[in-house]
Protein backbone atom coordinates (compact mmCIF):
# COMPACT_ATOMS: atom_id res chain seq x y z
CA UNK A 1 0.00 0.00 0.00
CA UNK A 2 2.67 2.26 0.84
CA UNK A 3 4.29 1.75 -2.26
CA UNK A 4 1.11 3.07 -4.81
CA UNK A 5 1.22 6.06 -2.50
CA UNK A 6 3.73 8.07 -5.23
CA UNK A 7 1.53 6.09 -7.76
CA UNK A 8 -1.69 7.59 -6.32
CA UNK A 9 0.00 11.28 -6.16
CA UNK A 10 1.29 11.40 -9.37
CA UNK A 11 -2.48 10.82 -10.92
CA UNK A 12 -4.11 13.37 -8.91
CA UNK A 13 -1.25 15.85 -9.89
CA UNK A 14 -2.12 14.96 -13.67
CA UNK A 15 -5.84 15.39 -13.21
CA UNK A 16 -4.94 18.37 -11.66
CA UNK A 17 -2.82 19.77 -14.78
CA UNK A 18 -5.52 18.22 -17.02
CA UNK A 19 -8.07 20.26 -15.44
CA UNK A 20 -6.15 23.39 -15.47
CA UNK A 21 -5.56 22.58 -19.41
CA UNK A 22 -9.02 22.12 -20.09
CA UNK A 23 -10.29 25.49 -18.94
CA UNK A 24 -7.51 27.33 -20.66
CA UNK A 25 -8.22 28.19 -24.36
CA UNK A 26 -4.76 27.97 -25.98
CA UNK A 27 -4.56 29.98 -29.32
CA UNK A 28 -1.95 28.28 -32.13
CA UNK A 29 -0.74 31.41 -34.02
CA UNK A 30 2.36 31.06 -37.02
CA UNK A 31 4.58 34.28 -36.31
CA UNK A 32 5.99 35.81 -39.37
CA UNK A 33 9.01 34.71 -39.13
CA UNK A 34 7.22 30.87 -39.84
CA UNK A 35 7.97 29.99 -36.33
CA UNK A 36 4.97 28.19 -34.57
CA UNK A 37 3.35 30.58 -31.17
CA UNK A 38 1.06 28.72 -28.91
CA UNK A 39 -0.44 31.13 -26.15
CA UNK A 40 -3.58 31.32 -23.80
CA UNK A 41 -4.53 34.47 -24.87
CA UNK A 42 -5.22 35.96 -28.87
CA UNK A 43 -2.29 37.32 -31.29
CA UNK A 44 -2.04 39.81 -33.37
CA UNK A 45 1.15 39.70 -35.55
CA UNK A 46 3.79 38.54 -33.34
CA UNK A 47 2.54 39.97 -30.18
CA UNK A 48 -0.48 39.80 -27.66
CA UNK A 49 -3.32 42.16 -28.47
CA UNK A 50 -2.31 44.76 -25.93
CA UNK A 51 -1.56 48.29 -26.60
CA UNK A 52 1.68 48.46 -24.80
CA UNK A 53 3.76 45.78 -27.45
CA UNK A 54 5.35 46.42 -30.92
CA UNK A 55 3.29 44.03 -33.46
CA UNK A 56 6.80 42.47 -34.86
CA UNK A 57 9.90 41.89 -33.62
CA UNK A 58 13.03 44.49 -33.90
CA UNK A 59 12.40 48.24 -34.17
CA UNK A 60 9.24 48.03 -36.73
CA UNK A 61 7.99 51.23 -37.92
CA UNK A 62 4.18 50.60 -37.24
CA UNK A 63 2.60 49.66 -33.59
CA UNK A 64 -0.57 47.84 -32.35
CA UNK A 65 -1.71 51.51 -31.13
CA UNK A 66 -0.98 52.96 -34.43
CA UNK A 67 -3.64 50.66 -36.29
CA UNK A 68 -6.31 51.59 -33.81
CA UNK A 69 -6.24 55.57 -34.32
CA UNK A 70 -6.93 55.79 -37.47
CA UNK A 71 -6.64 59.52 -39.76
CA UNK A 72 -8.48 61.93 -37.37
CA UNK A 73 -7.14 59.70 -34.39
CA UNK A 74 -3.49 60.49 -35.83
CA UNK A 75 -3.98 64.34 -36.18
CA UNK A 76 -5.35 64.47 -32.62
CA UNK A 77 -1.78 63.17 -31.12
CA UNK A 78 -0.09 65.08 -33.28
CA UNK A 79 -1.45 68.00 -32.06
CA UNK A 80 -1.35 66.78 -28.68
CA UNK A 81 2.69 66.25 -28.52
CA UNK A 82 3.36 69.12 -31.03
CA UNK A 83 4.30 71.50 -28.43
CA UNK A 84 6.39 68.97 -26.26
CA UNK A 85 8.11 68.30 -29.80
CA UNK A 86 8.65 71.94 -30.36
CA UNK A 87 10.39 72.58 -27.05
CA UNK A 88 12.36 69.33 -27.77
CA UNK A 89 13.38 70.81 -31.06
CA UNK A 90 14.27 73.73 -29.88
CA UNK A 91 16.63 72.89 -27.05
CA UNK A 92 18.13 70.40 -29.52
CA UNK A 93 18.10 72.15 -33.03
CA UNK A 94 15.71 70.08 -34.90
CA UNK A 95 12.97 70.68 -36.94
CA UNK A 96 9.57 69.40 -34.47
CA UNK A 97 7.60 68.31 -37.72
CA UNK A 98 10.75 65.93 -37.83
CA UNK A 99 10.37 65.01 -34.42
CA UNK A 100 6.83 63.94 -34.86
CA UNK A 101 7.51 62.22 -38.17
CA UNK A 102 9.97 59.89 -36.06
CA UNK A 103 7.68 59.70 -33.11
CA UNK A 104 4.46 58.65 -35.30
CA UNK A 105 7.04 56.20 -37.10
CA UNK A 106 8.48 54.29 -33.96
CA UNK A 107 5.57 54.31 -31.45
CA UNK A 108 2.73 56.26 -32.94
CA UNK A 109 2.79 57.94 -30.26
CA UNK A 110 2.01 55.43 -27.42
CA UNK A 111 3.92 56.68 -24.48
CA UNK A 112 4.06 52.80 -23.23
CA UNK A 113 5.34 51.18 -26.58
CA UNK A 114 7.70 48.55 -25.84
CA UNK A 115 9.37 46.61 -28.93
CA UNK A 116 10.55 43.00 -28.49
CA UNK A 117 13.69 44.22 -28.52
CA UNK A 118 13.15 46.60 -25.59
CA UNK A 119 13.02 49.75 -27.06
CA UNK A 120 10.73 52.11 -24.87
CA UNK A 121 8.42 54.72 -25.22
CA UNK A 122 7.62 57.99 -27.36
CA UNK A 123 10.76 57.63 -29.57
CA UNK A 124 12.08 53.86 -29.31
CA UNK A 125 14.75 54.26 -26.70
CA UNK A 126 16.94 50.96 -26.27
CA UNK A 127 17.74 51.17 -22.19
CA UNK A 128 21.52 51.23 -23.27
CA UNK A 129 21.11 54.49 -25.12
CA UNK A 130 18.76 55.88 -22.59
CA UNK A 131 21.19 55.43 -19.98
CA UNK A 132 23.71 57.15 -21.89
CA UNK A 133 21.61 60.18 -22.79
CA UNK A 134 20.76 60.94 -19.15
CA UNK A 135 17.18 59.70 -19.51
CA UNK A 136 16.55 57.79 -15.50
CA UNK A 137 12.91 56.87 -16.57
CA UNK A 138 12.47 56.27 -20.81
CA UNK A 139 8.52 56.13 -19.73
CA UNK A 140 8.39 59.59 -18.97
CA UNK A 141 6.81 60.38 -22.37
CA UNK A 142 8.84 64.62 -22.36
CA UNK A 143 11.94 62.39 -20.82
CA UNK A 144 11.99 60.30 -24.14
CA UNK A 145 10.76 62.94 -26.37
CA UNK A 146 13.48 64.89 -25.36
CA UNK A 147 16.06 62.38 -25.12
CA UNK A 148 15.34 60.73 -28.48
CA UNK A 149 15.00 63.96 -30.38
CA UNK A 150 18.97 64.55 -28.92
CA UNK A 151 19.87 61.56 -30.13
CA UNK A 152 18.82 62.51 -33.69
CA UNK A 153 20.25 65.68 -33.52
CA UNK A 154 23.41 63.88 -32.82
CA UNK A 155 23.04 62.01 -35.52
CA UNK A 156 22.41 64.68 -37.94
CA UNK A 157 25.05 66.22 -36.99
CA UNK A 158 27.43 63.35 -37.73
CA UNK A 159 26.18 62.74 -41.38
CA UNK A 160 26.60 66.09 -41.55
CA UNK A 161 22.67 67.22 -42.23
CA UNK A 162 21.99 64.44 -44.24
CA UNK A 163 18.26 63.49 -42.80
CA UNK A 164 18.50 60.07 -44.82
CA UNK A 165 21.32 58.67 -43.13
CA UNK A 166 20.84 60.21 -39.67
CA UNK A 167 17.25 58.78 -39.49
CA UNK A 168 18.71 55.14 -41.24
CA UNK A 169 21.18 55.47 -38.40
CA UNK A 170 18.57 56.55 -35.56
CA UNK A 171 16.67 52.96 -36.65
CA UNK A 172 19.63 50.66 -37.63
CA UNK A 173 22.51 52.26 -35.81
CA UNK A 174 25.69 54.62 -37.08
CA UNK A 175 28.01 51.79 -37.03
CA UNK A 176 25.95 49.56 -39.79
CA UNK A 177 25.78 53.16 -41.97
CA UNK A 178 28.97 53.32 -41.74
CA UNK A 179 29.70 49.89 -42.55
CA UNK A 180 27.64 50.41 -45.98
CA UNK A 181 27.83 53.59 -46.63
CA UNK A 182 24.72 54.44 -46.99
CA UNK A 183 20.93 53.09 -45.79
CA UNK A 184 21.96 49.73 -45.13
CA UNK A 185 20.37 46.80 -46.95
CA UNK A 186 17.85 46.24 -44.04
CA UNK A 187 13.95 45.97 -45.59
CA UNK A 188 13.03 46.92 -41.81
CA UNK A 189 15.45 50.51 -41.92
CA UNK A 190 14.50 50.90 -45.65
CA UNK A 191 11.47 51.06 -44.84
CA UNK A 192 11.40 53.20 -41.67
CA UNK A 193 13.15 55.84 -43.75
CA UNK A 194 10.86 55.64 -46.30
CA UNK A 195 7.73 56.07 -44.22
CA UNK A 196 9.49 59.63 -42.46
CA UNK A 197 10.00 60.45 -45.94
CA UNK A 198 6.29 60.81 -46.83
CA UNK A 199 5.15 62.35 -43.65
CA UNK A 200 8.16 64.33 -43.39
CA UNK A 201 9.74 65.16 -47.46
CA UNK A 202 12.58 66.96 -46.12
CA UNK A 203 13.98 63.85 -44.96
CA UNK A 204 14.31 62.54 -49.04
CA UNK A 205 16.56 64.73 -50.16
CA UNK A 206 19.38 63.41 -49.18
CA UNK A 207 18.58 59.89 -51.50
Amino acid sequence: MIKSIPLILGLLALMVIVEAVSATTIHRHRATDGSIVFSDSPLDGNTLLQPNYRTTAGRPPQSWFCGQLGAAGLREQTDLWRNAAIRAGQRHGVDPELVLAVVRTESCFDPRAVSRAGAIGLMQLMPKTAHELGVKDPFNAESNLDGGTRYLARMIKRYAGNLTLALAAYNAGPGNVDTYGGIPPFAETEQYVERIGRLYPEASAGR
